[in-house]
């Protein structure tokens, strides 16, 4: 069993990777670990009138099995609320209104070998 410092360690790591995964294709992230008495938000990235607000699910498996998780399963409907409501407080506290938000998945299934990432860009919306 991972300690919880591992899981900390691996969630950081994995929200690197996202970052530097989104910035590769033309985003700029604007906020990381963004907190509020409602809830967190791993990721902010904005790329043109676009803004997207991503949950970092990282999973490992041993022994080289393969079972992709659907990331948008561990974001379940409680969670999505939480996510809707943080990014408003982002968005009117950093006057953000024009863009266009965009509420994503960036799923990391850690092998013993290699990562392999899923980037759902519209996971699911606000309503």
């Amino acid at each position: 069993m991972d300690s919880i410092d591992d899981r900390v360690s691996l969630g950081e790591r994995g929200e690197d990777a996202a970052a530097s995964f989104l910035e590769t294709r033309g985003h700029r992230v604007i906020a990381r670990r963004f907190r509020t008495q409602q809830g967190e938000i791993d990721l902010i990235s904005q790329r043109g009138s676009h803004l997207y607000f991503v949950e970092v699910k990282v999973r490992r498996h041993h022994h080289n099995e393969f079972r992709y998780g659907d990331g948008l399963q561990a974001v379940g409907p409680r969670k999505q609320r939480k996510i809707v409501s943080v990014s408003q407080i982002f968005i009117d506290r950093n006057r953000l209104h024009g863009l266009v938000p965009h509420f994503s998945v960036i799923a990391i299934d850690q092998h013993a070998k290699a990562a392999e990432l899923h980037f759902l860009p519209d996971a699911f919306d606000a309503t």
